[in-house]
This record gives C-alpha cells, sequence and structure tokens, in this order.
C-alpha cells in the first residue's frame, strides 16, 4: 500500500513538474512570436516611410538639334562622343547657292567698310598725285583727239577737192569739140588744101622732066598730100568729140574721188566725240582731284555709313538663310546619338543629333507617383544607386520637383531632379538609377 502511495506521489509530482514545463515553454513561444511580429511591423513600417522611384542619368543641359528647314544633308562634321564648343558647326545641309550669298555679302562689306574708312582717313599724298597726273593725261587726250579732229576735217577737204577735180576732168573730156576746135580744125584743112594746090601747080610746071622724082616739086607735092590727109584726120577725131571709154574713165575717177570724201567723212562723228569725251575726262578728273584737295564731307561720310550698314544687313540676312541649313552646338558639351546620314532628307522638327553637357548631370525620375510626390521638397537628401554600379550607394540632393504632372501609361506622374554628389566616371548619360527617398514630415 505505501508503494503505492509512493509511486502516486511520485506520478503527482512528475505531472505537476511536467505541466509546468509545458507553460513555461507555451510562454516563451508567445514571446518569441510576438517579438517577431512587432520586429516585421517596424519594419514594414519603415518600408512604408521610403519613397521609391526610377530615372535616368541625364545631362543638366541637353538639346536635341536639327535644322529649321528642310533638306539633303551634306555634311556631318562630328561623330558620337565629340567634345564640341558652343556655336562649332556639327552638321548642315546641302546649301552652296546660300554659302555663295554670303561669300558676295562679306566682300560687300568689306568694300563698303574699307571705302568708309579711306573717306575717313583723306586723301594720301599718292592719291592726290595721281590725281593730277589724270588731269594732265586728260588735258594731253584732249590734244591728241583735237589733232585727229583736224586730220580727218583736211582729209574730208582734200577728198572734195579730188572731186572737184575729177568732175572738172570729166567736164573737159566732155566738152570737146569746141566751136573754136572745130574752127580751128576747119582753118588747118583750109591751109592744107591751099599748101597742096600750091605744091601741085610747081609740081605740074616741071612733071615732063625726067628727073621729075628727084626735083622739090615733087617731094612738095607728097608732104603737101600728107598734111592734108593728117589735118582731115585730127579734124575728124575732133568732130568726133570723146570715146565712151574716155567718159567711162572720168566718170569712175568722180567715183573714186566721191568714195574718198564718204570716208573721210565716216571718220569725223568718231573724232568728234573722243573730243568731246576727251573734254569730259577733263572735267571728270579735275572734279576728282577738287574732291581729294576738299576732303570728304559730312553727307560722304554719311552715304558711305549708309552703305556700311546696308551691306551689313544684306550680309546678316544672307548668314540667317545660311544658318537654317546648319546646325551648331548650343553650348559646350558633348554629341550623344546622331540619327542621320549624308543625303538623307531631314525636316525641322526632327531630331538629328542629341547633344548634351556631360559634365553636369544628374538623375531624372519617371515614376514618381503623385501619392509620393506632396512628400518631396527640394532640398531633400536621398539615396541614389545605379544598375551599372549596383554594389554602390550614392548621395544626393533634390533639386527640383515638376509641377506639372506626366501621364505614362495610364499613371499619373511627376519628374523629381536629383543632384548627384561625386557620380563615377564611368556612369554614362542614360542609365538607370533608382532613388530612395525619405518623405519629410508635414
Amino acid at each position: 500500500m505505501r508503494r503505492i502511495i509512493t509511486w502516486v506521489l511520485i506520478l503527482a509530482v512528475l505531472g505537476a513538474a511536467g505541466w509546468y514545463g509545458y507553460n513555461y515553454y507555451i510562454a516563451e513561444q508567445a514571446a518569441a512570436l510576438e517579438a517577431e511580429a512587432a520586429a516585421t511591423a517596424a519594419q514594414e513600417q519603415e518600408l512604408e516611410q521610403v519613397i521609391w522611384a526610377s530615372g535616368k542619368l541625364t545631362p543638366a543641359s541637353w538639346a536635341s538639334l536639327g535644322p529649321a528647314t528642310p533638306g539633303a544633308v551634306a555634311a556631318i562634321h562630328v561623330a558620337s562622343g565629340d567634345w564640341v564648343e558652343a556655336d562649332e558647326l556639327l552638321l548642315e545641309l546641302e546649301n552652296d547657292v546660300l554659302q555663295g550669298q554670303v561669300t558676295v555679302a562679306e566682300a560687300a562689306v568689306r568694300e563698303a567698310e574699307a571705302a568708309l574708312s579711306k573717306l575717313k582717313a583723306g586723301a594720301t599724298p599718292a592719291e592726290i598725285a595721281a590725281a593730277e597726273a589724270a588731269v594732265a593725261t586728260a588735258k594731253a587726250q584732249v590734244a591728241v583727239a583735237g589733232a585727229a579732229l583736224l586730220e580727218v576735217q583736211s582729209a574730208v577737204e582734200t577728198a572734195q577737192a579730188l572731186v572737184a577735180q575729177a568732175q572738172a576732168a570729166y567736164a573737159e573730156v566732155a566738152s570737146h569739140p569746141t566751136e573754136q576746135e572745130r574752127l580751128a580744125a576747119r582753118a588747118v584743112i583750109a591751109q592744107a588744101e591751099a599748101a597742096l594746090r600750091n605744091a601741085q601747080a610747081a609740081y605740074n610746071i616741071v612733071k615732063g622732066d625726067p628727073a621729075i622724082g628727084s626735083m622739090p616739086q615733087s617731094l612738095a607735092l607728097a608732104q603737101a598730100t600728107a598734111n592734108l590727109e593728117s589735118a582731115n584726120a585730127q579734124q575728124a577725131a575732133i568732130l568726133q568729140g570723146p570715146t565712151p571709154a574716155q567718159l567711162a574713165v572720168a566718170v569712175r575717177a568722180i567715183d573714186v574721188a566721191r568714195t574718198g570724201v564718204s570716208a573721210a567723212e565716216s571718220r569725223a562723228p568718231g573724232a568728234e566725240a573722243n573730243v568731246r569725251a576727251a573734254i569730259a575726262q577733263i572735267a571728270s578728273a579735275q572734279a576728282a582731284l577738287d574732291r581729294l584737295l576738299e576732303g570728304a564731307t559730312a553727307e560722304d561720310i554719311a552715304m558711305a555709313e549708309a552703305r556700311v550698314a546696308s551691306a551689313q544687313a544684306a550680309l546678316t540676312s544672307a548668314q540667317a538663310q545660311l544658318s537654317l541649313t546648319q546646325v551648331t552646338a548650343p553650348f559646350d558639351g558633348q554629341v550623344g546619338t546622331i540619327n542621320v546620314r549624308p543625303g538623307e532628307i531631314v525636316n525641322p522638327g526632327d531630331a538629328a543629333i542629341l547633344f548634351g553637357d556631360t559634365t553636369q548631370m544628374h538623375v531624372e525620375t519617371t515614376d514618381l507617383r503623385e501619392t509620393d510626390v506632396i512628400h518631396v521638397r527640394p532640398g531633400q537628401a536621398v539615396e541614389v544607386t545605379f544598375d551599372a554600379l549596383p554594389d554602390r550607394i550614392f548621395t544626393g540632393v533634390v533639386t527640383k520637383v515638376a509641377p506639372v504632372s506626366s501621364a505614362v501609361q495610364g499613371s499619373t506622374n511627376y519628374t523629381v531632379d536629383v543632384e548627384v554628389a561625386e557620380l563615377d566616371p564611368m556612369l554614362r548619360w542614360g542609365m538607370t538609377a533608382f532613388v530612395n527617398i525619405r518623405p519629410e514630415a508635414r
């Protein structure tokens, strides 16, 4: 019986100890679970207090560049990655005509400016000497032209005299035979006939003489007969008058002489014009000399300045037209992407070249929700990580919060600019960034 009671007591003690141990275990487990739940809640609360946003690393200054007028790409003067200075030429369209217009306009400006400078400086001794020499030369030209005119006038007079001589010669030929010539011819024939009769009478007296052939009477008769025949022939020629050939020669002489007059007279207008031109040149040269000696007037300078202004305006207009075909760097920076090739047609608004100052870059978020942006203010400290450098955390500061939202795929988002301190040189334009922003207390 005792043994039974002893075992009952032992079992009772053991049971009490087990119950106590079980309850202690349950209590410990409950405490552990409660602590874990509290830690999880605290972590979740902490996570809920961090605003997450993603974005891109972007230059603080960048531009999408293209020409202001349509056309074919003539040349691309840079390559992707090149560093250029502000106003450096990046791309240009076909613009040979416009380039020529600019060149001409530049020359006109230089010429107008040079003329203005010369007016303001006044004439040099060499210019005055040259002007005086021009006056002397003009006077000498008047003398030469005057002498040439006198020569022409003399030639006209000589030719006219030759015409008169030829006409007189023709009149002389055409006037024969005159009445006096006819009477003289008849008188000569009468004398020859009388001489022949006398010689015949003398011959008849001695014609019976056997030596008649050697006698003077025979010779005189033969001479008288020949003289009569000659007189008859002369009379016939005189009475016939000039032959057509003689008249033709005389007429031809008149025509030749008149041609000489026409040739001489044709030179007269030119010679007279030369004299007038030479006289006008004297006046012009003298006026130029006087202007040099007097110097430029206020009106002259004003006109020269107006020509300079006009030339500069024309150059500005030509350059403006040319600039429409050129793409230049708006500031110092780096060429990003080039989206065109030579020969391609581009239009205004086309993004031909992406350009930016990559020495100063920041992060632009793209997915900050409207429910989160109300907790973000410029000046907030943030943490930034990059996919390219996942093991590094960079510090940054919010510099700008966009005042207007941008709708992306139905979500209303706001852009936030973050300046990152000590960016790694390995980071590039367009790399993905993640921004952790702790909301400010409101």
